[in-house]
């Protein structure tokens, strides 16, 4: 699969009337969800990718479930937002779902996006991939009449980016007592004779 729109994807996103529909992939643990933009539910087979082939992408209001640009910067892509919203309660079972970091913490978030002719609503053109990253805690915001999900994710660049440049090197400032970082060092530099 392609990152980027083919001709006819292209074509139809120059025309002024057209919008791409996004598709979302969030790989929720042991509930993964798969949810769209489009005005109805899509499944997929055929393009080849394994998060979509054989997958139903749901259709839900982009009022209530809303995803954030995505901009491009030196070494990848800003973080990107996903919201939901419009929730006029959230219980004790969804409190402690979002608040269970293995559930959500480090896991895929993948974004597809396709073009849909304005008429009769078929896709135009083949799905292409948007974006990829891996997904942190999500923040719940809000009051008495609604509250907001925020969940954050991270491209994959920022997981290559620059080190802290904090090691186990470092390992004496946590714990006087800790050596390990020094005999390492007169170990890699041929010193391994014991004293």
């Amino acid at each position: 699969m392609d990152s980027r729109p083919d001709s006819a994807a292209q074509a139809a996103l120059a025309a002024d009337v057209r919008r791409p529909v996004t598709f979302a992939y969030l790989d929720l643990k042991g509930e993964p969800i798969r949810v769209t933009d489009a005005p109805y539910s899509f499944t997929f087979s055929g393009t080849g990718d394994e998060d979509l082939d054989g997958f139903t992408f749901d259709a839900v209001d982009p009022r209530v479930v809303s995803v954030g640009p995505v901009k491009a910067k030196e070494g990848g892509t800003d973080t990107l937002t996903l919201q939901l919203s419009g929730l006029a309660g959230v219980d004790d079972e969804l409190m402690t779902q979002i608040g269970d970091r293995s559930n959500w913490a480090g896991r895929d978030c993948r974004l597809w996006r396709a073009m849909l002719d304005p008429q009769n609503l078929t896709r135009i053109g083949a799905i292409w991939s948007y974006y990829t990253g891996y997904m942190s805690v999500p923040k719940i915001t809000g009051d008495r009449t609604g509250q907001v999900i925020n969940l954050s994710v991270e491209s994959y660049l920022a997981f290559f980016g620059q080190a802290s440049n904090r090691t186990y090197l470092d390992q004496q400032g946590y714990d006087p007592g800790d050596t390990s970082a020094a005999l390492a060092i007169a170990i890699a530099n041929g010193a391994s004779k014991r004293t």
